[in-house]
């Protein structure tokens, strides 16, 4: 299992590092700077990112009568930049904010900024390049996406149970549209 950790955790880094690349190589620098010059465009996105997905988060953990912890973890999941991606990048640096910071640069903007240099200065060689990073990218994000399920299949499983008794169990509700108190809740 730990090869197996090991394995989905380098290939969620080359994920990240192809699919920054990749948008380098089809940014450009007049485009980014248009993008954040547009508030109205900007305003909204930075809202949705650091407000209501935050929100959705606790949203979803109340909903489902997540244990605190759990609700905690969604909400910091929700907030962090790249999404479970940037969270897995956070978990890996045992609390170390420099090396997380480190990480983000090098795995991000990084590929990000040589990408975007190629296309500026080395057009044919970002137009040839730019399929390959994609299909990485793509590839990558399959191989990490079916590994977070398969790795959640057992957890996934036991929440559903057969009919839905799982989320019933977890306290989501007796079926009847309201929720159980914790002291009628079954063991």
């Amino acid at each position: 299992m730990d090869a197996l950790h090991l394995v989905l955790n380098a290939v969620t880094v080359i994920f990240i590092a192809a699919t920054m690349f990749a948008a380098g190589l089809r940014a450009t620098g007049p485009a980014l700077r248009g993008v954040f010059a547009d508030i109205p465009l900007l305003a909204p996105a930075l809202i949705a990112n650091m407000v209501v997905i935050p929100l959705l988060g606790w949203g979803i953990g109340a909903l489902f009568g997540l244990p605190s912890a759990a609700s905690i973890a969604l909400v910091l999941i929700a907030s962090s930049p790249g999404g479970p991606f940037g969270a897995k990048l956070a978990t890996g640096q045992q609390g170390d904010v420099g090396a997380l910071v480190r990480a983000v640069a090098l795995l991000q903007l990084v590929p990000f900024a040589i990408g975007l240099l190629l296309r500026r200065y080395a057009e044919p060689t970002a137009q040839a390049w730019r399929p390959p990073a994609a299909a990485v990218s793509n590839i990558t994000f399959l191989i990490v996406l079916a590994g977070m399920l398969l790795g959640s299949l057992r957890d996934v499983a036991d929440l559903f149970g057969q009919g839905g008794g799982g989320l019933r169990r977890a306290g989501a509700g007796d079926g009847s549209g309201h929720r159980r108190s914790s002291r009628t809740r079954s063991r």
